[in-house]
């Protein structure tokens, strides 16, 4: 970290606790040492309310075994166009090039952008967002994973697009290290062939205690720890849906020919700094649903 940054962190340390946490937590680098300390904090978190069902267990045990579970039919068909078409009007913008400012991800693109996202603001408001967020099942599944109550900490989309071909930033294998413990969920919002730029995992990499370090590992790192034959590729139509336990390794494969587009969320155990510092929208308000829990989702909704 440079110089400018660790002022800056220091500052945000003291102002926002949020900081201080997930930077903590990321020292810790020995698998079994960051379960210990995610249990603890589980147990004093609130447990859920969520009963969840049999499917919602099937999705917890699948989350714990392989690392990932295709969530089926989360996404209406009806919906699907919705969201496309919302995203198409919004600006968007590249968070490793900030000086290129805001952008058109489909008919404006500077040259050698691979990723354009959404800010949390344009992102809290997409139809459906919440409602999909807060699936029953889901949070079943989530809850059972986490061992506690989940905390909607981040909801994002970007478009992964066409670029020079070469993997740059998260387009190379890695681990996220977000939070103790936490899952994510993925959402296609496109169909995803092998041109489109599939997400890729690598299976039962949650469970390993093999580079474990925060960087990006080489697909030969990857291929002679994990084998090849553990490495999976998710391509699907557009709905496919599937929690993640993304401390696992996984990366999103540049795109070749066609834009992919992706809604995300980030279930964890405390709230973390990405999503907005103050509720941005309000339950019940504006199409939220107004049977949100408002613990799950007090980063993005007041009451």
């Amino acid at each position: 970290m440079s110089l400018s940054g660790k002022i800056k962190f220091c500052f945000q340390a003291v102002t926002d606790p949020r900081y201080r946490q997930f930077f903590l937590q990321r020292q810790v680098t020995d698998l079994p040492a960051r379960e210990r300390r995610a249990d603890a904090v589980a147990r004093r978190l609130p447990a859920s309310n969520k009963n969840g069902n049999d499917v919602s267990a099937e999705g917890a045990a699948a989350l714990r075994k392989d690392g990932y579970w295709l969530v089926n039919d989360l996404i209406r068909s009806e919906w699907l166009p919705e969201m496309v078409a919302y995203f198409k009007d919004q600006k968007c913008s590249d968070p490793y090039q900030p000086k290129l400012g805001l952008f058109d991800a489909l008919t404006a693109v500077p040259k050698n952008v691979h990723v354009a996202y959404f800010s949390n603001e344009i992102v809290a408001r997409a139809p459906h967002a919440f409602a999909i967020a807060n699936d029953d099942t889901v949070l079943g599944a989530v809850s059972e994973m986490l061992g506690a109550k989940p905390t909607i900490s981040y909801m994002t989309a970007w478009w992964s697009l066409p670029a020079d071909g070469t993997a740059q930033q998260a387009e190379n294998f890695h681990r996220d290290v977000d939070d103790w413990r936490f899952v994510k969920l993925f959402c296609y919002l496109t169909d995803v062939d092998e041109t489109a730029g599939p997400h890729v995992f690598v299976l039962g990499s949650h469970r390993a205690n093999r580079l474990t370090e925060i960087r990006r590992f080489s697909d030969d790192e990857v291929t002679n720890t994990f084998g090849a034959g553990n490495i999976h590729r998710f391509s699907g139509p557009a709905g496919t849906a599937f929690l993640e336990n993304t401390y696992g390794v996984h990366r999103g494969v540049p795109p070749s020919k066609k834009p992919r587009l992706i809604f995300q969320v980030l279930y964890s155990l405390r709230p973390i700094f990405y999503g907005p510092k103050i509720p941005v929208v309000r339950i019940g308000v504006q199409g939220i649903p107004a049977s949100l829990d408002t613990y799950i989702n007090r980063v993005y909704c007041a009451k």
